[in-house]
């Protein structure tokens, strides 16, 4: 298995998802740490520099449309007409602007669980078809999308989320022509209350891209209970470093030789200093280290 380290910047460095400055000072201590890829939405000022800043500081990027998707409640597995076209069309701003900064990779998720599942289901492979055609029709030819599932049931409440639904969707896009990718969470699919590694057997067809996620799903008392972008360092989560060792070890199987495996981290920092919580989290994880 060959690790690409990715980190979901827009979580581990927050106020780089608004200002231009915070994103550069991110990349180019990610860069210098080695890692090969970031995954971020940013909405704040100096937008039109992310290109450049990508380009100096050798990382390769995904977009993460799922962010701007969720906050604007907006679904393409809406089985209201004007609801789906409206999600269709943020997500073409978000193509275009992901390649006006030279970003090929998307994220997509499939938003709410709608009440006629078949419908929803319906309703999502019309949008992913849209949006296919659309980067045909402006001839982006560095162009993936990704759809990343979630829970139906604790906190967003998504349309595709049980990892059979999810690589049923895949296969039946990948019979149409349209190359539709995968990217499993591990909080996700806990929250789901499905085994990760078996997840991942199931979809591998379609998905060399994971993340590294956590939650509490024990405790329904806690402050931190549900979908909350846990640190590993939490108590009475459903992943430790101990845990991500061995899942880690249960990959090396199913992803053998050059596979590549893109590890994404996405917790968010709860802390005053961003950059010594990223240290003492990779500090935790020595196991999907390069070096």
């Amino acid at each position: 298995m060959k690790i690409i380290n990715s980190v979901c910047t827009s979580l581990v460095f927050p106020e780089s998802r608004k200002k231009i400055d915070a994103f550069r000072r991110m990349a180019e201590y990610l860069s210098a740490k080695g890692m090969d890829c970031i995954e971020f939405y940013h909405d704040g000022d100096g937008r039109d520099k992310i290109g450049p800043i990508l380009a100096d500081t050798g990382l390769d990027s995904i977009y993460i449309a799922v962010i701007p998707s969720k906050e604007k409640k907006l679904h393409l597995c809406d089985c209201d007409e004007d609801g789906r076209k409206a999600a269709v069309e943020l997500f073409r701003g978000c193509i275009d602007e992901a390649q006006y900064n030279g970003i090929g990779r998307v994220m997509m998720n499939s938003g709410a669980l709608q009440e006629d599942v078949e419908k929803g289901m319906e309703a999502l492979g019309r949008s992913v078809e849209e949006l296919f055609d659309y980067a045909a029709q402006k001839h982006y030819t560095n162009f993936a999308l990704t759809m990343e599932p979630c829970d139906t049931w604790m906190e967003a409440r998504q349309l595709v989320g049980p990892y059979a639904r999810t690589a049923a969707f895949a296969k039946a896009m990948r019979e149409k022509g349209l190359p539709l990718e995968l990217t499993m969470d591990a909080a996700h699919t806990a929250e789901e209350g499905e085994d990760f590694f078996t997840a991942l057997q199931a979809t591998k067809p379609y998905c060399n891209h994971i993340h590294f996620a956590n939650c509490n799903i024990t405790e329904k008392e806690s402050p931190f209970y549900g979908d909350k972008h846990l640190g590993f360092e939490y108590p009475n989560t459903a992943w430790t470093p101990e845990t991500l060792g061995t899942l880690v070890q249960q990959l090396q199987t199913l992803y053998t030789g050059d596979d590549p495996m893109r590890i994404g981290l996405e917790v968010l920092c709860r802390q005053e200093d961003p950059y010594a919580y990223f240290e003492s989290m990779w500090a935790s994880l020595p196991f999907i280290h390069k070096d």
